[in-house]
């Protein structure tokens, strides 16, 4: 087989080369542009996606305390509301003359914990994601539920975060008992 010099010469003379790299060039172009629109739609959704995570992270750390502290560490539970109108959660531990209460305030969750004559409060939620809301509510004889609402400062993203208790080693008790 031979192969003539003369053939690639009439090809080059037709300019389809030209034409050829001109539709390339268009191609790289357009494939380009669809890759930074898409790249610009998830660096924009990564800000509420982080948000989001940082959320979830702080509602079940939070969540993981109160369902120790409630489930397995109390043996009465009262459900009241402070001055303010605030849910509140007044518990008896199953240590001897140890109370704590649950309540907001300023956007965090604090334990304060009374035993005998000496107090403490301690907040226990993260200060990153404020708690704008705290609910509490009977599910049961040995079941409470509570709702709180986590948002982030940055975003502006709210997350209601709803779950239940049941009280391993309590009961809850009714208003003046506790």
């Amino acid at each position: 087989m031979t192969f003539h010099p003369e053939h690639c010469y009439d090809k080059r003379k037709s300019g389809s080369i030209l034409l050829e790299l001109n539709i390339m060039f268009m191609i790289m172009v357009l494939a380009g542009s669809v890759y930074c629109n898409a790249a610009q739609a998830v660096l924009k959704n990564c800000r509420k996606l982080l948000a989001d995570i940082k959320i979830v992270q702080s509602a079940r750390y939070t969540e993981s305390i109160l369902r120790r502290e409630l489930s397995y560490n109390s043996t009465q539970v009262k459900l009241s509301k402070d001055l303010n109108n605030r849910d509140q959660i007044i518990c008896r531990k199953t240590f001897n003359n140890v109370r704590n209460d649950w309540y907001l305030s300023n956007a965090v969750l604090y334990r304060k914990t009374l035993k005998d004559t000496t107090t403490g409060t301690n907040p226990f939620s993260s200060p990153d994601v404020p708690i704008t809301g705290f609910k509490t509510f009977l599910l049961g004889k040995e079941k409470i539920g509570i709702i709180m609402i986590f948002k982030d400062p940055e975003t502006g993203l709210e997350r209601q975060i709803a779950f239940s208790l049941f009280l391993s080693n309590g009961t809850v008790v009714k208003q003046g008992s506790l």
